[in-house]
């Protein structure tokens, strides 16, 4: 029953880590005070204009400035890019097909492992 539960958090915790990516927002269909402060994400990614990139930890919109922790502040018109953590049906694919080769290769081996082969069959 063990070996359930350990595949079982294995599935958890991979999924957890590796169904997301970095996705792009259109500035143009919502901008960054609205994203903010409609889906409250934990983390975003800000791109400057000058191509800076940064990662703002627990985000939110004081007056028209995006602030984040640490201090960080800078006027959300200054925003050439913003991307926030999303479900990755790709990545969740790649990672779902990785698990189920990798199962089945340990399956083989263990089954290689354990037949005994007498005159040229299996005993």
């Amino acid at each position: 029953m063990t070996r359930y539960c350990s595949v079982l958090l294995l599935f958890l915790l991979l999924h957890l880590t590796a169904c997301q990516a970095w996705q792009s927002v259109s500035l143009d269909a919502i901008s960054p005070d609205q994203l903010i402060e409609e889906d409250r994400p934990d983390r975003v990614r800000v791109t400057m204009p000058d191509g800076t990139q940064v990662e703002l930890e627990n985000p939110s919109v004081e007056g028209d400035e995006l602030v984040a922790l640490g201090g960080f502040s800078m006027p959300s018109a200054d925003v050439v890019i913003l991307e926030s953590r999303k479900f990755s049906m790709d990545r969740t694919m790649i990672l779902l097909g990785g698990v189920v080769v990798g199962v089945l290769v340990v399956a083989m081996a263990v089954v290689l492992a354990t037949i005994e082969i007498c005159d040229g069959s299996i005993c």
